[in-house]
Formats: C-alpha cells, structure tokens, sequence
C-alpha cells in the first residue's frame, strides 16, 4: 500500500512539474533597453555603456531586446509606443515589459520628463517640445491583467539645465526627479530617490547600472533585486544615492524566474 500510495504522489509532483514548465514557457518577456549620452549640453560617459550590458544580460536570460543608443526627439515617442503596441497580442498568456533607461532627465514644474540628446535649449517652448514626458509613457502601457511592467529609470546624475533663461521667463528645472505612481501592474525603479541626484562613478558603468548587473539575473523576486542593488549603492556612495522604487504589482515577480519555482520540495519515502 505504501508504494502505490508513494507512486500516486511521485506521478502527481510529475504532472506538477509538467504543468509549471508550460506555464513558464507561455510568459513572454520583453525588453526596450535606451542608453542617451552624446548631448551638445552636458554629455554623460556610462549610458551606452550601461544599455548595451543591461541588453546583453536581459538576452541571456531570455528576453527579446530592442536597443537604442542617443536617440532623439522625434523617435523616442513612436518607439516607445511601439514596444508596449506589440504586447497587445499576447491575451491569453503572461507578459513581462522591462524598459531600461539611462540618460538625462529631468523634473520641470512637478513633472518628469526624458532627454533627448538633441533637446533645444533656444527657449521654453523649444525645451519643451525636446523633452518627453514620462506620463505619455504611462498611458501607453496596456491595461491588462496578464501585463507585467517594469520600468528602470537611472538618470540624475546630474542637473545640467538648472535655469534656463527664455524670452518669456525662467523655467526653472528641480534637481532630482518628482515622486510619481506607478500605473497597475508597474514597478518603476530609480537610481536615487526623490529630489535627489545620482553619480556617474569612475568604472565602465554607472554605480547604479554596476549594482544592477551585478543582481538583474538572480533567480530572485523583482523586489529583491531592486533591495540588494540600493544595498550596494547605499553603502558604496556612504548613503548620498538611495536607489528607490515603487510597485503597483500584485504578484511576485521573476526578471530570472527559478526553475520550476512553484513545485514542493520532494518527499522521501
């Protein structure tokens, strides 16, 4: 009785572990990975650096990447809408979204914006017409339950437009980014906190980027991932950087799923 009862239990865990390698195999994951660094105002030395690493590690561990490096005005908004668009086919399996930047940005008037390398300085409507607005992001992600997003943003490092002086006034750009929500389904994770900047370091990456590569494909949770990096950071700037995240996700979430995470240790008999 014993080894039919131990059989039942051996072909059950059997057809488990089938089950859950299905699953996995029906979650598609996607990167969009841009790296900005070349500007006329205020170039940077890591971000291409840091796109083309975090690219490469997101291929290894299954994604399908797209990467972009110095890109400008007019292509970042239909690229961006493009990359969510494609995730719209997949209704009945699961998908995880991953977009990467690295570049300036900037907070103006309470509001986040991205930096195109060739953003024009001439006045403020020319400043603003450059920059892309970090809620035009948000309302491109597909509202649907099986959509996972996760949105990494290392940027601050610097404040290279803090006045600008224009025809019809001064706009004046805060240091640091504003603290914004995530839409459902969303972790967005930062360099640094609020408000504050971020540091280039003097390696091949940014400190920000080197903590993340050193953890992005640990068979961890997404939010384990991100505590370890702002562990790194924290104690690598003596706590001037403070990498910080927030998360509107309702399950736990793999950037490098375990195998077969969800079958039971084995039972011996």
């Amino acid at each position: 009785m014993n080894r039919i009862f131990s059989l039942v239990i051996v072909t059950s865990i059997l057809c488990f572990c089938q089950m859950a390698q299905a699953e996995q195999v029906k979650t598609h994951r996607f990167a969009l990975v841009i790296g900005n660094q070349s500007y006329t105002t205020a170039p940077l030395l890591n971000p291409i650096n840091d796109a083309i690493d975090i690219a490469s590690r997101l291929n290894e561990i299954g994604f399908k990447v797209t990467t972009l490096t110095d890109i400008k005005t007019q292509q970042i908004e239909p690229l961006i809408e493009s990359f969510y668009q494609q995730l719209t086919h997949f209704n009945d399996d699961k998908v995880i979204a991953l977009l990467y930047y690295a570049g300036h940005a900037v907070q103006l008037q309470h509001r986040n914006y991205l930096v195109p390398v060739d953003v024009k300085l001439d006045n403020y409507a020319s400043l603003l017409f450059s920059l892309y607005d970090i809620n035009k992001l948000f309302k491109q992600i597909p509202r649907s339950n099986n959509i996972n997003n996760i949105i990494i943003i290392d940027a601050c490092r610097n404040n290279p437009f803090t006045q600008i002086n224009t025809k019809v006034g001064t706009a004046i750009i805060s240091d640091g980014l504003a603290p914004i929500r995530a839409p459902s389904g969303t972790l967005i994770a930062y360099a640094t906190a609020p408000g504050n900047v971020s540091f280039d370091g003097k390696g091949k990456n940014g400190i920000y980027t080197k903590h993340l590569l050193a953890h992005i494909d640990e068979q961890i949770t997404v939010e384990e991932v991100f505590k370890k990096v702002r562990t790194g950071v924290a104690k690598e700037t003596k706590n001037q950087q403070v990498p910080w995240e927030h998360s509107s996700l309702f399950e736990d979430l793999f950037i490098n799923p375990p195998k077969n995470k969800d079958i039971p240790d084995l039972m011996v008999f």
